[in-house]
């Protein structure tokens, strides 16, 4: 009996317990949120750059979009 129960408790939190994934950079992050993508060259010309998504790569936005929102102003660089 106590078994049963042990087990059925265990699969319960197994099944309501989310899989742990990795997050993203913060930047990569930021850029996602922003609605942009993150490119290896640089912005094009009728994309904006809005970011930097690492070292190599900056965040591009369209800006010739249909419906155009607000891009927030970042905040300091965190170390």
């Amino acid at each position: 009996m106590r078994l049963h129960l042990l087990l059925s408790v265990l699969l319960l939190s197994l099944t309501i317990i989310p899989k742990a994934s990795t997050g993203l950079i913060p930047g990569r992050k930021q850029c996602i949120l922003l609605q942009g993508v993150c490119k290896d060259g640089g912005c094009t010309s009728t994309d904006d750059t809005i970011g930097v998504c690492n070292d190599k790569k900056k965040c591009c936005r369209r800006w010739w979009v249909l419906l155009p929102y607000p891009t927030p102003v970042p905040k300091s660089k965190s170390p």
